[in-house]
């Protein structure tokens, strides 16, 4: 009862942002399916009461873990982007640089991501959360894409399509490195990166034009 009380003076941002975490231990612990409200309410200390009135259910509870998580990974490419120099290669390496680092090759983020991938398919609220997220990365990727095409001067070049693949390239490693560490060094995925945009950059953009 303490715990509820303390809960209850809470700012609400707080007490979602309390309920958010409370989702990502059980989801790591149980996975989506085994995840449930009550698991969550146990695992929070509160009523099924207070999270009702924050939440829909639990794919809203969810979809809204997703969403912190997303939102740590993305602004910490933002900043890696914006604090990395001038010019598109630079950025482009900061990018690869960032997505290869500790914090992101964290194994319980690796844990949380799994669980929200395998629950992208079954609510749409997640998969709203999915799409939402997925469109941010692939923006900033794009970005440095589209700023690269201008500075080698590649008339109709297709930048978005180009961050589709570099972006699957990206998760590929990310979860190999992240499922066996011992398949390659982060290192080696930041060159292999490096040796995508180089291939790009010695005629591979021709087959991102638009027709």
């Amino acid at each position: 009862m303490a715990e509820e009380t303390r809960f209850l003076r809470m700012d609400p941002e707080l007490r979602k942002a309390n309920l958010v975490e409370a989702t990502l231990r059980c989801l790591k612990k149980y996975g989506f399916v085994g995840t449930s409200i009550r698991k969550i309410c146990a695992e929070a200390k509160v009523s099924v009461g207070l999270i009702s009135h924050h939440y829909a259910g639990k794919d809203e509870l969810v979809a809204d873990a997703y969403l912190h998580v997303t939102g740590q990974v993305m602004s910490l490419l933002r900043h890696a982007v914006a604090n990395s120099g001038e010019g598109a290669r630079v950025h482009l390496s900061a990018f690869f640089e960032a997505s290869f680092s500790p914090g992101m090759l964290d194994p319980e983020l690796l844990e949380a991501w799994l669980a929200f991938w395998g629950a992208v398919k079954t609510a749409e609220a997640i998969n709203k959360a999915h799409d939402h997220s997925y469109g941010e990365y692939r923006t900033i990727l794009g970005h440095a894409l589209e700023e690269l095409a201008l500075e080698q001067g590649w008339q109709s070049f297709d930048w978005g399509l180009a961050a589709i693949g570099l972006s699957a390239l990206l998760d590929g490693l990310w979860l190999e490195c992240g499922l066996n560490p011992n398949t390659f060094t982060p290192a080696q995925g930041i060159q292999i990166c490096e040796a995508w945009v180089d291939g790009l950059q010695a005629g591979g953009y021709k087959r991102f034009l638009r027709g």
